[in-house]
């Protein structure tokens, strides 16, 4: 064979070659695990407790008007036996009688006598109502209610029941099936009496609430606070953790990827994070934001303590969970007893919480006598710079304070409490002896 044609031969035989890795270099596709494209978080929980939707959405009061007087179960474990029985109810035929209950009589309609009534802390939309019951009716409008009121005088053969909102005026009766009506009688309308009895404090035409007619005896509480891992958390917020840089600043540590940024105050043991490009152009309230912001909690395992559904502001896209212990809510001015999100359009864009958990209960207490409703009702009435018509709510809760000269114990001191004006404030009692009781909204 020449030596031209042999080196021919071996040219094609390079030039083929060449061809063909090329080709096989672009039309290469590896073998890649399929990877979810995280929309808020990804699947790193900071502790493995999850809830559903009836466990965080729990009624902040349930009274029952019987005989001109009212009482209130004040111990959670009362409330949640009544609510498991409820939860075996089927609501259907909703019907809007808004119009037919007159201004002059909302009042006697939802707090009179053979009444018992479920006050939710804030209006909670239809959808929600659905996930906790067992709702036939599926054409309800998109309405929101704060309470639900049970008649205990109602002879008819079927049981009515009434889905209200007290800011909205708004009343919607509904039919229920499968309750035992006269097991409900007998077991908590006729024996009521051996609840707290409350008193009624009537704020307008239309607003009265409802608070301890007798001094009551709380335990001040001492515990010890466990931190939370930050890293833990921003595992958790973050898309992608490994392009997330960290700073450690004054007041705490500070993550970024560039985009969001997670804030953490060693001081106050508070997280802040924030997603400024789920910002947006907020157009109209979102129905499904108490159920998104209750999801994303539990992706992450967030409920780290006792928290409950506390406000929820549907045009702001804001929604507030707070702390409780003992059965009551706990406040903190500077938002240590709260879990707050606010929503973008489609993302969370602010999610503040707490970084610790109350770990250890101090077994040594010191029982505090509070003044009874009635001495907080007369103080109130007495005070120029208070607007009751802002009155909101009026509630016996814990302060969370800190100890000056332990870093990781916190008190929590028993006090009266006052949603003014959107806002929760202490009531502040002092004495002096030439004017007597002075109270304050602190």
């Amino acid at each position: 064979m020449k030596y031209e044609t042999i080196k021919s031969i071996v040219l094609t035989i390079l030039v083929c070659t060449s061809v063909f890795l090329t080709w096989s270099l672009w039309t290469y596709q590896p073998k890649y695990d399929f990877i979810e494209n995280a929309k808020y978080i990804q699947n790193v929980p900071v502790s493995n407790v999850a809830v559903d939707y009836s466990t965080v959405i729990q009624p902040r009061y349930i009274f029952i008007h019987k005989n001109e007087q009212h009482y209130g179960m004040t111990h959670h474990s009362d409330i949640y036996k009544f609510m498991k029985e409820m939860k075996n109810w089927t609501f259907d035929h909703f019907e809007n009688i808004s119009s037919t209950i007159k201004k002059e009589q909302f009042l006697s309609f939802i707090h009179g006598k053979g009444k018992i009534e479920i006050i939710y802390p804030d209006d909670i939309p239809i959808e929600m109502y659905r996930t906790m019951f067992q709702f036939e009716d599926q054409d309800i409008e998109k309405v929101q209610f704060d309470r639900i009121i049970i008649p205990m005088n109602d002879n008819e053969e079927e049981m009515n029941v009434y889905f209200v909102s007290a800011n909205e005026k708004r009343i919607y009766k509904a039919v229920v099936q499968d309750a035992m009506v006269e097991h409900l009688k007998q077991t908590y309308y006729a024996r009521a009496e051996r609840y707290t009895p409350f008193l009624s404090y009537d704020i307008s035409e239309t607003k009265a609430l409802f608070l301890p007619a007798r001094p009551l005896v709380l335990n001040r509480l001492q515990y010890y606070m466990d931190e939370l891992s930050s890293d833990r958390f921003k595992d958790a917020l973050f898309t992608d953790p490994s392009f997330v840089k960290k700073d450690v600043l004054n007041f705490g540590e500070e993550y970024t990827d560039g985009s969001r940024l997670m804030d953490v105050d060693l001081s106050k043991k508070l997280l802040l994070y924030v997603n400024p490009a789920a910002r947006g152009e907020i157009k109209t309230a979102d129905p499904t934001v108490l159920q998104k912001s209750i999801d994303f909690v539990n992706d992450h395992g967030g409920w780290t303590d006792t928290y409950y559904f506390d406000q929820l502001d549907e045009n702001g896209r804001k929604v507030t969970f707070r702390l409780f212990a003992n059965g009551y809510p706990v406040f903190n001015r500077y938002g240590m007893a709260e879990i707050v999100q606010i929503w973008g359009e489609n993302e969370i864009m602010n999610y503040q919480r707490p970084l610790f958990t109350l770990a250890i209960p101090d077994r040594v207490s010191l029982p505090i006598t509070l003044s009874s409703g009635y001495e907080v009702i007369d103080q109130l009435k007495k005070q120029k710079n208070i607007q009751h018509e802002f009155i909101d709510d009026i509630a016996i809760g814990y302060e969370l304070v800190r100890d000056s000269e332990r870093e990781n114990i916190v008190m929590l001191e028993p006090s009266w409490y006052c949603l003014y004006n959107g806002t929760w404030r202490k009531i502040v009692m002092t004495t002096d002896e030439r004017r007597g009781d002075i109270i304050g909204l602190e």
